[in-house]
């Protein structure tokens, strides 16, 4: 089993990269302790933070379902929040195999297909990729927007059946990444370089990914409607945000630990005032995207855009990379 994800996931890297044009690319090339050191800080914690909330989330539906009550509604809605934004984070820098197993179409399709949601319930059928995950997940504990009806509704067995199914479908499929990322670690010290060779390439491609998508989180035209942002049923699009910003942010310290390494001191400096200007700009747009400014929209867009331009251009340069993927890789 391990050799057969070792060979699949080395030929969709090199896949990735051809397509890129990164294949004739002679990038630095980390060594093993570095290369997992930044696993082990940057990704395995943001992992284990993930399951660990799914669990949880599994669990409170259980409970809810044997007893649906107000508090016990409000448990699952405060782990269903932990788990999209442990989401959200690890989707700020995606890396080898939740990238892999395309862990964002089975937990995180969108957008929601609620006529396909409600048949899906009545059937018990939810097959379908529209009908299952956390955004369907929002839609049954806030609804459009409209939390205090939704007690009674979920009060129906075969409503509460399917939350609490959806729950454990994505503990599930969480988990199914503990051993790839055990196997991915250990391949990073392998006496083969490939992964180690590639791995500068690839995370970084795939930051650059990720910031493509915190774009259509921020759209910057003016009248908006509350439905145009990301997880707007449940209130929290700002938070959901910031949480991918965060992950991204505890991927690239490595990156920029590696430019100092490299005797680019100045451009890590750059990078991490770059980085640090997406943190503050885009935070102080208020929680309520759907009634802030375009300004304050548009200002955190821009510094986004300039920590990617960076990167592409300079950090490029730097690591003898071709970088600049675009939004749909490594979904």
């Amino acid at each position: 089993m391990r050799q057969i994800r070792r060979t699949t996931l080395m030929r969709w890297i090199a896949t990735v990269l051809l397509a890129a044009g990164l294949a004739q690319a002679e990038p630095s090339v980390p060594d093993v302790a570095w290369s997992q050191t930044w696993v082990d800080q940057a990704y395995l914690p943001r992992h284990a933070a993930l399951t660990q909330a799914a669990d949880a989330l599994a669990s409170a539906s259980s409970a809810f379902c044997e007893q649906p009550t107000p508090a016990q509604l409000e448990t699952v809605k405060h782990y269903w929040l932990r788990t999209s934004q442990a989401w959200r984070a690890m989707d700020g820098a995606p890396a080898g195999p939740m990238v892999l197993e395309r862990l964002g179409r089975k937990i995180d399709f969108r957008p929601t297909r609620v006529d396909d949601l409600e048949a899906a319930i009545l059937s018990g059928d939810n097959s379908n990729a529209a009908t299952r995950g956390l955004p369907a997940m929002e839609y049954l504990l806030w609804g459009n927007a409209q939390p205090k009806l939704q007690l009674a509704k979920l009060k129906q067995p075969e409503r509460c059946a399917y939350l609490h199914k959806m729950a454990q479908q994505v503990a599930e499929q969480t988990h199914l990444l503990d051993q790839p990322w055990s196997v991915y670690r250990l391949e990073l010290g392998a006496e083969n370089p490939f992964f180690r060779e590639n791995l500068l390439s690839e995370h970084i491609n795939l930051l650059l990914s990720s910031m493509g998508s915190l774009h259509k989180r921020m759209p910057t035209a003016a009248e908006l409607k509350p439905e145009q942002f990301a997880e707007w049923r449940s209130g929290s699009s700002h938070a959901q945000f910031m949480a991918q910003v965060a992950g991204m942010n505890l991927a690239l310290q490595a990156v920029v630990q590696r430019l100092q390494m490299e005797g680019a001191a100045d451009l890590a400096q750059q990078v991490s005032q770059d980085m640090a200007q997406v943190q503050m700009t885009c935070q102080s747009v208020p929680s309520n995207l759907a009634q802030s400014s375009v300004k304050a929209r548009s200002a955190c867009s821009k510094a986004i855009d300039t920590l990617k331009g960076r990167l592409q251009s300079k950090v490029g340069e730097q690591f003898d990379l071709t970088l600049g993927f675009t939004e749909g890789d490594g979904d």
